[in-house]
């Protein structure tokens, strides 16, 4: 029996990451969903300093990739503008996310601005991103615990008590959708949805 201490560290069941993963790929969000939430995180942790390719490459290797996949595919997403289920992704972030890359496909580039080329190119989000991506990216606002649930599956939480909203307000914080924040919160208004409804304490667990 664990005996609960004043802080413990929790993780999310595999329940609740399977449900997650089942709700976020039944939803039409556009593969490239990953690097505007890369930008996004990169924005808010490096400033002032500008986004380059490797923080794209960084969120994917923190929250992307797959356990035992493989080498020449090692990430997922939940993300697929057409069909359903889990989507494999090939090592070669930088190339995907090359300024060449993203004029030629558009989607992604309605929403972000990017200047240079290559590994020096600098990547910043438009003037009322949030709305851009809402139509450009996804088609309807996004679940906030079922995205957290996924990005923070093999994370763990050091929480007083196993509480959903808690994990949600560290996603909110490192992605830069602060509640307290106004124009940050306007932006996490304008994408995401509160899900937590779906969720309760017993889809975390504590970490033995």
């Amino acid at each position: 029996m664990v005996v609960a201490t004043e802080l413990n560290t929790y993780v999310f069941t595999k329940a609740a990451v399977k449900r997650s993963i089942d709700g976020l790929t039944q939803l039409q969000i556009h593969e490239h969903f990953a690097g505007y939430l890369a930008i996004l995180r990169a924005t808010k942790q490096k400033a002032p300093l500008p986004v380059k390719s490797a923080d794209i490459t960084a969120f994917h290797d923190l929250y992307m990739r797959a356990a035992g996949a493989p080498e020449n595919a090692p990430y997922v997403r939940p993300f697929k503008s057409r069909g359903q289920g889990l989507e494999t992704f090939n090592a070669n972030v930088a190339g995907s996310y090359a300024p060449s890359s993203l004029r030629s496909k558009g989607k992604l580039i309605d929403v972000i601005e990017v200047s240079g080329s290559g590994r020096s190119a600098i990547y910043g989000l438009r003037a009322n991103h949030a709305a851009l991506a809402l139509g450009s990216l996804v088609a309807s606002k996004v679940p906030i615990v079922a995205l957290s649930a996924f990005i923070y599956r093999d994370y763990g939480f050091h929480l007083s008590q196993p509480r959903v909203d808690a994990v949600v307000a560290l996603f909110r914080k490192e992605f830069g959708l602060s509640a307290q924040d106004p124009v940050e919160r306007k932006v996490f208004d304008t994408l995401f949805f509160d899900d937590s409804a779906d969720y309760d304490s017993a889809d975390l667990e504590l970490n033995v």
